[in-house]
């Protein structure tokens, strides 16, 4: 066997490779791997990960077990569990926790590569069973080193697996925690995993089980989500935090709820993993072969705890009151919760004074008292400095007043604005701005200038002091780069629309994504190209599943669209500029649009997201108006020189319409020979017939021609433009912050 540091990412499917967290390591198991039910792997890689260390005889290690769809990160997913008091020391145990067999986050599964076929397994992948998930920690523990098991503990299917432990190796495991889990899966659970699986098969993108990997039944995975949801809080719960409160006009908030909770796990999980290990879970029954169950559970000789919730619906409260009425001396401890089978994942405070009771530990020092509601949003906050006060950051800061209550409650997530800046100063305010009246108050800031590289550290270090802290920049400012690279060094994500850091010189552009993951940070900017529409992400996705991409074109520019859609229609090119500058469709600098160089700022990103090591330079750019009408001034300057073009604009407009075209600014990046990539924007005569030429107003459409998708483009098209639209987009990146660690 043998051990190798780095990512185990690199043993996952590239669409979750995100997930895999820097901190985690990877083990080889050789092969054959023998399976219960009948079969081998050819070998096993397990990504795992540990705090603490280990003793010299090998005997203060703990073993956490995750649920269905979470991860090797416990320290994410049960922070609170970890500390000086806590259930989990570092300082007393070695604790480890593996990613399980079966699933994609750095443990061989059905992402993984079959090298019969040299494709990843998805629905062929082996049957498996808990006690194969827990055969294979053995050998990872083995391999560490460890000789005695102080503690297994778990919740949901974890709690299986520490059922599995306590059987299977008697003589390793020392105690048990066991929460809010079964010792048999029943016909209700059953049911409700075939309910979710039928789900995915329904998709037809299922396919039996051999999808491409860039093209997964996302919908029947997030339907079966949805389903799973309503098993793991309680109706009580729900009807506390939604009850009928709709969330628009036609959508309920519960739904609204469920549907992002089903995108948050496309965007994390994959299917057949999802069928592979509700299957497992299906199986278990801790007296398979082994004789009679309560006989087989009076068996068990370690110290237990037993963790019961009393509104469990998915694994009911009687289930823990049977096996700790079964095994001897086993203690039960009930969490008297409203939250469902999720209070162990909720209520983590209480339950580590649980497990820290049951191991003799003091429980840990009391905090001072805190502030009403501060305790809460240390727990579950984003602190949000906000960056520009012009169309897309005053729609922010009115979404997030307006929708804070409803986000709050379905996400679990708790946002406060905490500073606002513009050019002239900056507002930072800990305890949260009062978004009703942030305009006065930062007119009554002092005139500290703009953030940039100079006055940045200090604002920063008092940002960086905050819960979660994020740096939201809506500006379109030079030399942000340099913010954000201070801001990932203290600890702070970055959420942009700001195209310009994106656009810097190659070196530069990959020191700041270096000193990104370095400092283990989020950089989300996909509105930067779209708005909300999700163009980066779209062609982020193709390329890490593999997919060859040989052509990106379409219509970038919502402004330049919608000034193209007026000279259809027979508007001066000079009014149609001041209706877009007046409607907030512009840059700030509405030059930036007319000549191009916006447009080449996006073909520039797009070509980076293929791995190009373009410049901003590179990119062939041909401005929509001769560039003499550009030159700097105001914009009543720049609206009269193009009055003097106006006529040749619609001559030119004209002639087109009479070929049976229209005019559109088209971008394209194009994969040529040996990977080499181009780009281009300008003006085209589109033929009517051409999709480019039905786009109304600020549409965008972008079309991708991939290897998989070469005779019918994957198509991204909607509103390219807006403050409204940018915002949101904003919105739903600040919540992806908090996404893809979930325990569940």
């Amino acid at each position: 066997m043998a051990h190798r540091n780095g990512s185990a990412g690199a043993t996952a499917a590239a669409g979750r490779a995100a997930f895999v967290s820097p901190e985690t390591r990877s083990f080889q198991i050789p092969g054959p791997f023998p399976l219960e039910l009948g079969g081998a792997l050819p070998g096993v890689t397990v990504g795992y990960r540990t705090w603490g260390t280990l003793d010299a005889d090998g005997g203060n290690a703990v073993v956490v077990c995750h649920a269905l769809t979470g991860s090797a990160d416990a320290d994410l997913w049960w922070t609170q569990m970890f500390g000086p008091g806590r259930a989990l020391d570092p300082e007393r145990d070695f604790i480890v926790c593996s990613n399980i067999l079966g699933s994609c986050y750095g443990t061989t599964g059905p992402t993984s590569i079959d090298p019969a076929t040299g494709a990843p397994w998805h629905g062929t992948f082996p049957a498996i069973t808990i006690r194969d998930m827990v055969r294979v920690q053995r050998a990872l523990v083995d391999g560490l080193g460890v000789r005695r098991v102080r503690m297994a503990v778990g919740g949901s299917l974890g709690g299986m697996q520490v059922l599995e432990w306590a059987l299977l190796y008697p003589d390793l495991v020392e105690s048990v925690v066991f929460v809010a889990s079964t010792a048999r899966h029943s016909a209700w659970c059953i049911g409700l995993s075939e309910a979710q699986r039928q789900a995915i098969y329904a998709d037809p993108l299922w396919k039996d089980g051999r999808y491409p990997a860039d093209e997964p039944p996302v919908a029947g995975l997030a339907a079966a989500r949805m389903m799973a949801m309503l098993s793991y809080r309680s109706q009580p719960s729900f009807e506390e935090r939604f009850g009928r409160r709709p969330q628009t006009e036609d959508l309920f908030a519960v739904e609204s709820y469920l549907r992002y909770q089903g995108k948050q796990l496309v965007d994390r999980f994959d299917p057949a993993t999802y069928v592979t290990l509700t299957r497992a879970m299906d199986t278990h029954d801790v007296a398979r072969g082994r004789g009679d169950f309560e006989e087989v559970l009076r068996g068990l000789r370690q110290p237990t705890l037993v963790v019961s919730i009393d509104s469990d619906v998915l694994y009911w409260p009687w289930e823990q009151r049977e096996v700790a009425m079964l095994v001897p001396g086993a203690r039960l401890a009930v969490m008297d919760s409203p939250h469902g089978h999720d209070a162990f994942l909720i209520d983590v405070d209480r339950l580590s004074d649980m497990v820290a009771d049951f191991r003799g530990r003091p429980a840990a020092a009391a905090a001072a008292p805190a502030m009403p509601g501060e305790e809460a949003f240390a727990e579950r906050g984003l602190s949000l400095l906000v960056l520009g006060k012009g169309k897309v950051g005053r729609e922010l800061l009115e979404q997030v007043r307006v929708q804070r209550t409803e986000l709050e409650r379905d996400y679990d997530v708790l946002l406060r604005v905490v500073g606002v800046a513009d050019t002239r100063g900056t507002l930072l305010e800990p305890r949260g701005v009062d978004l009703a009246r942030w305009e006065e108050a930062l007119a009554a800031a002092p005139a500290t200038g703009p953030v940039d590289a100079r006055s940045a550290p200090a604002l920063l270090d008092r940002l960086a002091a905050l819960p979660r802290p994020v740096l939201v920049d809506l500006t379109a400012a030079d030399g942000m780069e340099d913010v954000y690279e201070q801001a990932f060094r203290r600890g702070i994500d970055v959420i942009a629309s700001n195209k310009r850091p994106l656009a810097v010189a190659p070196r530069r552009l990959e020191a700041l994504r270096a000193m990104r993951r370095q400092h283990h940070r989020h950089w989300h900017y996909d509105t930067a190209v779209g708005a909300s529409l999700p163009v980066i992400g779209t062609l982020r996705r193709l390329v890490r599943t593999g997919d060859r991409v040989q052509r990106v074109e379409g219509s970038l520019s919502g402004t330049l669209g919608y000034l193209c859609t007026e000279l259809a229609r027979g508007t001066p090119l000079s009014l149609a500029a001041r209706w877009a500058m007046g409607l907030g469709y512009c840059e700030a600098d509405p030059r930036d649009d007319l000549s191009g160089v916006d447009s080449a700022r996006k073909a520039l990103i797009l070509a980076r997201e293929l791995g190009a090591t373009l410049a901003l330079e590179d990119v062939e750019v041909e401005p929509l108006v001769p560039p003499a009408l550009l030159a700097p001034g105001t914009p009543d300057a720049l609206i009269a020189a193009l009055r003097g073009h106006d006529e040749a604009m619609a001559a030119r407009v004209e002639r087109l319409r009479r070929a049976g075209e229209v005019l559109r600014y088209v971008a394209r990046v194009t994969v040529g020979e040996g990977g080499r990539v181009a780009a281009r924007v300008g003006p085209e005569a589109v033929p009517l017939e051409h999709p480019l030429a039905r786009l109304v107003g600020v549409e965008a459409h972008v079309a991708f021609t991939t290897a998989r998708h070469a005779e019918r483009p994957l198509v991204v098209q909607g509103a390219g433009v807006g403050g409204a639209n940018t915002a949101g987009g904003v919105i739903a990146e600040i919540f992806r912050i908090t996404s893809g660690r979930g325990a569940r």
